[in-house]
This record gives structure tokens, sequence and C-alpha cells, in this order.
């Protein structure tokens, strides 16, 4: 997958008529490539959920500038979506890791480094 000007284009494998991700995986159709290759997040768990949260977050707008009020409520109304996004998300960035479970996930020493150091406030 290219992006083409402010578009993806997905290139198509014919040996098995997969689409190729821009990280050289094979996806069955563009909405997994977009999960999986461009956003970068696994797939255990309710991925299904997590994609159609950040969809409807990108989707909370008034014109075309998101709505933090809308998106405040999409978070609020979706605990367990934006706990397994963060866990996803931690993951995607190596400080943490996980087995077969995002829900089981553990520090890296990344991630301990990143508590070390401390947040941009403290």
């Amino acid at each position: 997958m290219k992006y083409l000007g402010d578009r993806f284009e997905f290139k198509d494998d014919e040996k098995n008529g997969c689409l190729v991700g821009s990280d050289g995986c094979h996806y069955d159709n563009k909405k997994e490539a977009i999960y999986f290759a461009e956003i970068g997040l696994c797939g255990c768990g309710n991925p299904e959920d997590v994609h159609k949260f950040l969809l409807d977050c990108m989707k909370a707008t008034d014109g075309n500038i998101i709505d933090y009020k809308k998106v405040s409520k999409l978070i609020s109304d979706n605990p367990d979506t934006v706990t397994q996004f963060v866990l996803h998300f931690l993951d995607s960035i190596s400080f943490t890791e996980h087995g077969s479970s995002v829900y089981g996930s553990w520090l890296t020493d990344l991630g301990k480094q990143a508590i070390e150091i401390g947040s941009i406030n403290e």
C-alpha cells in the first residue's frame, strides 16, 4: 500500500488475491489493511470494536472539525473499548508487550524508562 496524494493506494497480490499492506503483510480487505498496517494495532481482544470506535471518533465532526464533546461522550460511553485501545497503543509503541491477549500486558524496559522519566507536567 502506498499513499497516493492524500489517499491510500492498495496493491493487489495476484498470487493469492490479497492486498499487501504498507507493512508488507497480506490482508483480506481494505478495512484490515487500514487497521493493522496503517493504524498499527494487533488483532487480539475485540479489534472490530476498537476500529469502529476510532472511526466513530473521526466521524464526530461539526463540519470538518472533530467535535471534542462528541468524542468525549464516545469515550465515556465505551470505557472497555477505550481501555483496549490504550493497551493496543502502548503495545504498538513497544512500551508494553502481551501474550495471547492485550488484556494481560506487561511493561517493557522502554515502558519502565518512560515511567522513570515521568510526565511532562511533573
